[in-house]
């Protein structure tokens, strides 16, 4: 079966890429996010004066629903794009066997 469903894929990266900014805004929330970065940065060989704001309520809303729909958009247009791949093989392999 080469059928994705493209809503349920974009469904899951939604969940996925808001999932993993919650635990960012929950970090920031804590004051956290500031140690992470820096070692972030550190493990990759890098130094940047990157500081990290305040928390505020109202952009870590902004972060989530933004990062929701950027995994819905992504991963749903991934989905459609495997599903017309699928078919052009399909239809070459069908080719190819009346061909043979």
């Amino acid at each position: 079966m080469n059928h994705v469903d493209a809503n349920r894929l974009g469904v899951v990266g939604a969940v996925v890429m808001a999932a993993w900014h919650l635990a960012w805004i929950l970090l920031q929330a804590t004051g956290q996010s500031q140690r992470v970065m820096d070692f972030v940065f550190r493990i990759h060989g890098l130094k940047s004066d990157v500081a990290v704001e305040p928390f505020d309520p109202g952009m870590a809303a902004v972060l989530l629903a933004t990062t929701a729909v950027a995994g819905y958009v992504v991963m749903s247009g991934a989905g459609l794009v495997w599903n017309l791949l699928a078919a052009w093989c399909e239809r070459s392999r069908a080719g190819m066997a009346t061909r043979a």
